[in-house]
């Protein structure tokens, strides 16, 4: 019993003290599983980001149309994004990182996709961060990436945050057959973004990224999933959450009561497009990777802005960057 109630304690101190950390995803003691701490932390998160939104597009008037559709819609669609002279030289440095990653501070997982006894194959490479000491491939890659401001703004715009370089997090993937990814699922109970750019081109059998448009902006539904995947998860396993793999934690449309009226609410996109097109989109919508028939890889580099704290959110939204 006094273990019980030890435990208990330290996990509801510990959720008040990650109140305001996106990294703590969901709450993990009993008690903030019965009061509505999710929900709070989704309405302020919803409200800063909201706020953040319309100050953006008011400073980026000239982009307003586009930003309106991608604050409904949750999803920038950039087609031909990059030259094909520009998206050959990228990926041209992108093979010779991965062919030569050990030279350059490059680490290399499976991306927590595979699954067991699979014959798919997932390969993630994480470039050192862009204040390290960088090679000089692994730095010509990241100023070509960068050249063009509006992959910034975009993920600062979907996430709710004003992003600087080292605030973005870049992988290079190769992907094949089927994955864990291939479910609709939500990464986060906040608003925060991604990026893809295809080196190749994605059509219907080779994992297109796919996206529920308007699914990342409905506050009462997200807190009703919400809801019902914290308690899903704790009552199957009462181990730390924080602990557990994205997989885990991810918010599977497929196990949830409200699957149909997310689906009936929201339209779904294939992005099966050509190389050098970008896409980025708030991950706190359902999204998944496509289909694949495990006969073509796709090859992308992936952008991931920080999580980071309401207090980021605050900042970016309230005060001069």
């Amino acid at each position: 019993m006094f273990k019980k109630i030890f435990s208990e304690t330290s996990k509801s101190l510990k959720d008040i003290f990650l109140f305001a950390s996106y990294s703590h995803k969901i709450p993990q003691s009993l008690l903030f599983n019965i009061l509505p701490y999710q929900n709070l932390r989704i309405r302020i998160d919803t409200f800063l980001t909201d706020k953040f939104k319309n100050k953006f597009s008011q400073k980026n008037h000239k982009k307003i149309d586009s930003y309106d559709k991608a604050k409904k819609e949750g999803i920038f669609l950039n087609q031909n994004f990059f030259s094909e002279k520009k998206v050959n030289y990228i990926k041209d440095i992108c093979n010779d990182l991965i062919e030569n990653h050990e030279n350059h501070n490059i680490s290399i997982d499976d991306g927590g996709n595979l699954e067991k006894n699979s014959n798919s194959f997932s390969k993630y490479y994480y470039l050192p961060n862009y204040k390290t000491e960088l090679t000089e491939k692994v730095k010509n890659l990241y100023d070509a990436l960068f050249e063009n401001k509006f992959l910034i703004d975009q993920l600062s715009f979907l996430a709710g945050i004003k992003f600087k370089k080292d605030e973005i997090s870049v992988h290079i993937s190769i992907v094949k057959g089927k994955l864990l990814s291939d479910d609709w699922h939500s990464d986060c109970f906040c608003h925060t973004a991604k990026g893809f750019l295809y080196l190749g081109d994605v059509n219907k059998k080779n994992s297109p990224f796919c996206f529920l448009k308007n699914s990342h902006s409905n506050t009462n539904l997200k807190m009703l999933i919400e809801s019902e995947n914290s308690k899903s998860i704790l009552s199957k396993n009462k181990d730390d959450v924080q602990k557990k793999s994205g997989d885990d934690i991810w918010n599977k449309l497929k196990y949830s009561n409200y699957a149909k009226k997310v689906l009936s609410d929201s339209s779904a996109v294939e992005c099966s497009f050509p190389k050098g097109t970008l896409i980025t989109c708030d991950t706190s919508g359902f999204h998944k990777k496509g289909f694949s028939d495990g006969s073509e890889e796709r090859f992308m580099v992936g952008f991931v802005g920080v999580r980071g704290t309401m207090y980021q959110k605050l900042k970016s939204t309230f005060f001069k960057q």
